[in-house]
């Protein structure tokens, strides 16, 4: 019998590789046009219209304290569904889709229980963050999303 496995869609945001788990991820699209929320903190781009539906764009960047930059336009956005709502990720790459036996990915409580990524892979091109979209919305819901995106459909 097999040993219980994850897959993975890993991405790159610098030199540094990213992961999330396959299941949540919606669609893989190239960078498009980002309407800015006023008053929306720097961990928000702006929101999209994703098939008649207002998606927030996340600036990992900020949240992961890199050199922030503007969205370009060979980024991609990875639309990824959380418990409660759909969140669009932007990424300078996506990689690919990554299949592990759960016993190579060490659980980032063996680092830091305080970081919001489930585990770390180390795999054929180095180490692999990867990222627990749950922690992240945590931090998010501390913004308020529901006011903002009202105040941005309202204008």
């Amino acid at each position: 019998m097999e040993p219980p496995s994850t897959e993975i869609l890993s991405f790159m945001l610098d030199e540094q590789r990213f992961a999330i788990p396959l299941v949540s991820v919606d669609r893989v699209l190239r960078a498009l046009a980002v309407t800015h929320i006023p008053d929306a903190p720097p961990l928000i781009h702006g929101v999209i219209d994703y098939h008649g539906e207002i998606v927030v764009v996340i600036n990992l960047r900020n949240h992961l304290k890199m050199e922030d930059r503007s969205i370009q336009l060979d980024d991609r956005f990875i639309i990824v569904n959380t418990s409660s709502r759909k969140l669009t990720l932007v990424v300078d790459e996506v990689q690919e889709v990554l299949k592990h036996p759960e016993k190579d990915i060490s659980t980032a409580d063996e680092i830091n229980q305080g970081l919001k990524i489930t585990g770390i892979l180390r795999g054929d091109r180095g180490i692999i963050f990867i990222y627990d979209l749950e922690k992240l919305l945590k931090h998010i819901e501390g913004i308020n999303l529901k006011e903002l995106l009202e105040s941005e459909v309202a204008a």
